[in-house]
């Protein structure tokens, strides 16, 4: 019998999902616009992954079971 684990999320990995995840996010809400990744942090059992566009920051919690949750925040005028 083979017995195995799913190796650790990768940044790189991260940083795909959470793409994906915030372009599904803009496609459903308001438009995002172009965006841009800030940074990837290790968070726990999972990823931050940090974009900004001209309008709004966006922070990406990736957990190590691949689900997101997205969060923003509108720049200031």
């Amino acid at each position: 019998m083979l017995s195995a684990c799913a190796a650790p999320m990768t940044q790189r990995e991260a940083q795909g999902t959470a793409a994906t995840s915030l372009r599904r996010y803009c496609s459903e809400t308001t438009p995002c616009g172009p965006t841009r990744i800030l940074q990837a942090q290790r968070m726990g059992k999972g990823w931050l992954v940090d974009f900004e566009s001209a309008t709004a920051k966006y922070g990406v919690l990736v957990h190590t079971n691949g689900a997101t949750q997205v969060s923003t925040w509108k720049k200031p005028s």
